[in-house]
C-alpha cells in the first residue's frame, strides 16, 4: 500500500506557495539531509492536525540532477529534466533546479510557517531561488477572466491521471510534477473584445462553455492542450493558481501532476511549436513563460525509506 503526498489530489485551495530550491555550491544531500526528507510527511501531518480549519496539504519534489544524491541509482522510469522543445516559436524556457516545495491551504499564515521552518532546516544544503504566493481569483478563474483547469479529471480519475501505477512498481503513488511561471500582458489582453478573447481561449468567458468545433480556432488554447489518443483524452491534473501584484508581474503559476511526463511534453509542444497541423497557441501572444522545471514527487513511503 502506498500513499501519495497530500498536495497532489485535493481540489483547489484558496492559497498556494510555490518555492524552488537549488543546491548550495559544494554541498551534497548527505545522511542528515535525507533524514529531514524522511520526516517530511510527519511534519506536514502535524501542522495539518494542529490547524484543522486550514486544509493544509503539501508536496516535495526532486529534480533529475539531485535524484542520485537522494536515492542513488534507483529512479522513476521517466524522470528527466524540463524539455527543450525544438522549433519553438514562443518561449518555453527550461530553468531546471533541484527541489520544489508546493504548499496549499485556506490560510496563508500556515503556509508561511511551514515554508519558513523548512527553508531554515534546508539552509545548509539548499538556497531558495524563487518564492511565489498564488491565490484563488474569483470563482477559480485566471486573471484573464476565464475559469482555469476546466479540463481536469474528476473523482477517481484524478488519481488515475496523476499517480504512477503498476507500470513502475517501485514508485507507485508518486507523480511527475511540471511547473511554469507565466507573465500575462494584461494591458494588451484587456484591450481585446470578449469575442476575440473567447476565440483565443476556446471557451465562453461568462458561462465557461467550450466553443462549438466550427467556431473554435485550431490556435485556441483548448485546441492545443486537449489531445485525443486511441479515442481517449490525455489527462493531467492541474493545480495552477494566479499570482501577482498590482504594480508588478502578474500571471499564472502553472502546476501539473501526471503519471508520466509524456503528456505534459506533448501539450507543451503543441502550444509552442508548429506540430502536425502547423499551428501554435495564440494565448501565448498574451502570456509568456519565464520559468520551466520538472520534478518527481515520491510517495510518503518512498520518502520514509530515506531514514
Amino acid at each position: 500500500m502506498t500513499t501519495p503526498q497530500s498536495g497532489i489530489l485535493p481540489a483547489a485551495s484558496s492559497n498556494g506557495l510555490f518555492m524552488l530550491f537549488r543546491r548550495r555550491l559544494g554541498r551534497r544531500a548527505d545522511a542528515r539531509c535525507k533524514a529531514l526528507f524522511a520526516q517530511w510527511a510527519e511534519r506536514v501531518a502535524a501542522l495539518a492536525d494542529a490547524n484543522p480549519d486550514a486544509g493544509f496539504v503539501a508536496c516535495l519534489g526532486f529534480g533529475a540532477d539531485l535524484w542520485p544524491e537522494v536515492y542513488g541509482l534507483q529512479k522513476p522510469a521517466k524522470l528527466r529534466a524540463f524539455p527543450r522543445i525544438a522549433g519553438a516559436i514562443h518561449p518555453a524556457p527550461a530553468t531546471q533546479c533541484d527541489m520544489m516545495l508546493h504548499l496549499r491551504a485556506e490560510r496563508f499564515d500556515v503556509l508561511y510557517e511551514f515554508a519558513e521552518q523548512f527553508t531554515q532546516d534546508m539552509a545548509e544544503w539548499f538556497d531558495a531561488i524563487e518564492t511565489v504566493h498564488g491565490f484563488r481569483y474569483r470563482d477559480k478563474r485566471d486573471l484573464t477572466g476565464f475559469v482555469d483547469g476546466t479540463e481536469n479529471p474528476d473523482g477517481d480519475e484524478r488519481a488515475t491521471a496523476a499517480l504512477v501505477g503498476d507500470e513502475d512498481p517501485q514508485w507507485i503513488g508518486g507523480s511527475y510534477l511540471h511547473v511554469q511561471r507565466y507573465v500575462h500582458r494584461m494591458e494588451s489582453w484587456n484591450k481585446l473584445p470578449v469575442k476575440q478573447q473567447e476565440a483565443v481561449i476556446g471557451r465562453t468567458k461568462e458561462s465557461d462553455e467550450e466553443l462549438p468545433d466550427e467556431d473554435k480556432p485550431f490556435t485556441a488554447h483548448i485546441s492545443r492542450v486537449v489531445i485525443e489518443q486511441d479515442g481517449e483524452e490525455l489527462q493531467i491534473l492541474r493545480q495552477s493558481l494566479p499570482y501577482g501584484s498590482p504594480s508588478g508581474d502578474k500571471g499564472l503559476y502553472f502546476t501539473s501532476y501526471c503519471k508520466t511526463p509524456d503528456i505534459f511534453e506533448k501539450m507543451l509542444a503543441r502550444m509552442v511549436a508548429p506540430t502536425s497541423d502547423g499551428r501554435v497557441d495564440h494565448l501565448l501572444n498574451f502570456s509568456r513563460a519565464v520559468t520551466g522545471a520538472a520534478f518527481f514527487v515520491p510517495s510518503i513511503e518512498a520518502l520514509k525509506r530515506l531514514a
